[in-house]
């Protein structure tokens, strides 16, 4: 599940869509979700035919980009909305009706390049001394 534009650094205030074409191979997508809760505002899911919808749970079906008897093409959007400096993460999560469900943390970083390298540095020290 290709995401070509994620991890990534973005000036402040910015808005980014990534998209994922998943091939089933003909398993069925029963649902997608984002699942940490703390950054959810800055996170959304969209669909082909609805760029605009806001949603945390997307069904299976409204993500059907293509289909045949052998194979199913879904397309998810992954909205994320900034405005403020710092640190985002979330995690999307693709339940196919049956374990193990696959899952892809994400991580926008937003703010000066110089402060981003600043902050991974103490980030790091933290996780070091710990």
């Amino acid at each position: 599940m290709p995401c070509a534009c994620l991890p990534l650094c973005w000036p402040d205030n910015s808005s980014i869509v990534c998209c994922w074409c998943v091939q089933t191979g003909g398993r069925k997508l029963v649902k997608v979700a984002l699942v940490y809760d703390e950054h959810r505002l800055h996170f959304s899911l969209a669909t082909c035919a609805d760029k605009t919808s806001n949603t945390q749970l997307l069904p299976g079906d409204a993500a059907v980009l293509r289909s045949t008897a052998t194979e199913t093409v879904y397309q998810v959007h992954l909205v994320f909305t900034g405005g403020l400096f710092g640190h985002f993460t979330q995690m999307i999560v693709f339940d196919f009706g049956q374990r193990p469900l696959v899952a892809r943390k994400v991580v926008a970083e937003l703010g000066d390049l110089k402060m981003q390298e600043r902050v991974q540095v103490l980030r790091d020290k933290l996780t070091f001394n710990r």
